[in-house]
């Protein structure tokens, strides 16, 4: 018996992935690395302000790995920045797909050669181009560049995606067959139950609950209690990352579905989603409870202002409702890329709504209400705000407060509503410049405030004595001066070195307050091509023609966001 029902839940997942990648050509796409594929990331993983558009293939820790085109096809975009990417290819291919590799160290020659001419051309490390269809054509199996760990990368991987040509949507790349060794169910880690409406409990509480889990292999449950009472309307939320074979690395889920005595009355699949709606990602999980305690739960409940399209469905908005003097089995399926799946079950109990004053009542009468489809403006005589409608992802009570001015600022402090409630799009933030007076205005920069009091520019310009700044965020905000021009250091030579046996020249650059805004590198008066690593703060120079034999002079000029500018000059042999 134990053997028939093993052999029926695997038939019943195989049939599962078969349905799920029969509308993705299989086996189409080779391997872009050597070897077998490990992941540090995964498809829609949870990150910060966005779901993860590819995966990432570990590198064994390890830069300079070969890179393989996936299929045959042409590069349509070369985009390499300090950041984000870093270096990075595109190429399409006639089936209507599109690979993406980044993070790479550097392209090959032929990519490489015609890249850095445009480079010169522009004067600019960072650039965004796109070359005529065919004039770069790869074919499958080709190597089209070395991996790396450039851009905004932690640490050394490849980054690969695979979207459709035609809407620029990233897919995931298992659906296309590409295999990979994970055999482990998703952990489950908590959950959380949240009343919705005025009159709704949790365990006779107004307030959402949070329950540990306990449980075994494929099934878990609730670790004190097997029931919930529950009042009124309710939602769900999950915590939950996902293990594979041979690899420490904590990944993500990419379906989550709720069951109620066997009838799904929720579904969230990522399949494919559009880069305008990966920051839903911050109405999709429960951002408050991630803002104070950095875990990340799922919530069924979508919000009002929430467009994310990977619900797959949810014909009740993920809010379900608890009948009074009946019982339900509730059951959340997570499943992984692979179709390991992890199951939590537990009961609940449906009790009468209260009617006495809950103690979110007061909250209510607070604040001056900011709706989600409409303009929603606030002023005071030293601050304004507006914000348009879809800023939002539910109503909310606004609230504001004017602090003390800071030792060195320019402005009062403005504490802006609460840093735990999340922004979809900007607002225009604009404060009255008070207090001293500063020869240069252009020096003034509207700061975020930590709860230390550390500022992070978040730029803004004067007009007519207030500085205005478009912002995603809530918090404290005040006008301080950045007076103090970016740093530039030698790293690999000083004053009349002799760099004739260096292949390749360093400097380190950084700023205190506005950040990096520009720098140009020059020899003996000529531009040269000084790749940028942000995170490092530094730029690298590979000698080329420019540095011709004999004595020549360097001479790095670094800008920040206000102007301030540094020039260093070394004189050198070569």
């Amino acid at each position: 018996m134990i053997k028939y029902v093993s052999l029926l839940v695997m038939l019943t997942l195989n049939l599962v992935l078969g349905l799920r990648a029969q509308n993705y050509p299989q086996n189409y796409f080779q391997h872009p690395v050597n070897g077998v594929i490990q992941l540090s990331g995964t498809f829609a993983e949870l990150r910060g302000n966005h779901f993860h558009s590819g995966i990432d293939i570990r590198t064994g820790g390890k830069e300079g790995l070969p890179v393989f085109a996936a299929a045959d096809g042409y590069v349509v975009r070369i985009k390499v920045e300090p950041g984000g990417f870093g270096k990075a290819l595109y190429i399409n291919h006639p089936n209507g797909y599109t690979t993406v590799y980044a993070h790479l160290q550097k392209f090959n020659e032929k990519i490489n050669d015609w890249t850095r001419g445009r480079q010169y051309e522009k004067e600019s490390f960072a650039v965004d181009l796109f070359p005529p269809k065919g004039v770069l054509k790869v074919s499958k199996g080709e190597i089209i560049a070395l991996s790396g760990n450039s851009g905004g990368s932690e640490g050394p991987h490849l980054h690969y995606e695979i979207r459709e040509t035609q809407t620029e949507m990233p897919v995931n790349p298992i659906l296309f067959g590409l295999s990979i060794k994970d055999f482990i169910r998703p952990t489950i880690h908590g959950l959380r139950v949240y009343p919705e409406g005025k009159n709704s409990l949790v365990n006779n509480n107004p307030e959402p609950g949070t329950f540990v889990l306990a449980g075994w292999g494929p099934f878990y449950r609730l670790k004190i209690s097997d029931t919930i009472n529950l009042s009124g309307d309710f939602s769900l939320g999950v915590s939950s990352t996902d293990l594979m074979n041979e690899t420490s690395n904590r990944n993500g889920i990419v379906e989550y579905t709720v069951y109620i005595d066997s009838l799904k009355v929720f579904e969230w699949k990522a399949i494919k989603f559009s880069f305008s709606e990966t920051r839903y990602i911050n109405s999709f999980i429960d951002y408050s409870y991630y803002y104070l305690n950095n875990q990340r739960f799922m919530r069924t409940r979508i919000d009002p202002g929430n467009r994310l399209g990977m619900y797959s469905y949810s014909p009740d908005n993920g809010i379900f409702h608890a009948i009074p003097g009946r019982s339900h089995l509730m059951k959340v399926v997570l499943k992984d890329s692979n179709g390991n799946e992890s199951i939590l079950q537990f009961f609940i109990n449906g009790k009468s709504p209260s009617t006495v004053k809950l103690k979110s009542d007061d909250l209510v009468k607070k604040g001056i209400l900011f709706t989600v489809s409409n303009l929603n403006n606030y002023a005071t005589p030293d601050m304004r705000i507006s914000m348009p409608g879809n800023c939002l992802y539910d109503s909310i009570r606004f609230v504001y407060k004017e602090l003390p001015s800071i030792a060195g600022s320019y402005s009062a402090v403005h504490s802006i509503h609460t840093p735990q409630v999340p922004l979809q799009s900007h607002y225009d933030l604009s404060i009255r410049v008070r207090g001293k007076t500063l020869a240069d205005s252009s020096k003034l920069i509207v700061v975020r405030l930590n709860n230390e009091n550390k500022p992070s520019s978040v730029g803004g310009k004067i007009d007519n004595g207030f500085m205005k700044v478009k912002l995603r965020d809530f918090g404290r905000y005040t006008v301080i001066a950045d007076t103090l021009a970016p740093l530039i250091s030698a790293v690999n030579f000083k004053e009349n070195s002799n760099i004739s046996k260096l292949s390749e020249i360093k400097v380190k650059i950084s700023d205190n307050l506005s950040g990096i805004s520009s720098y140009r590198g020059e020899i003996n008066g000529k531009w040269i091509l000084m790749d940028y690593d942000a995170k490092n703060r530094l730029l690298t120079y590979k000698k080329d023609a420019v540095a011709q034999s004999g004595n020549i002079t360097l001479t790095v000029t670094v800008s920040d966001g206000v102007g301030n500018q540094s020039v260093s000059q070394w004189n050198l042999v070569n």
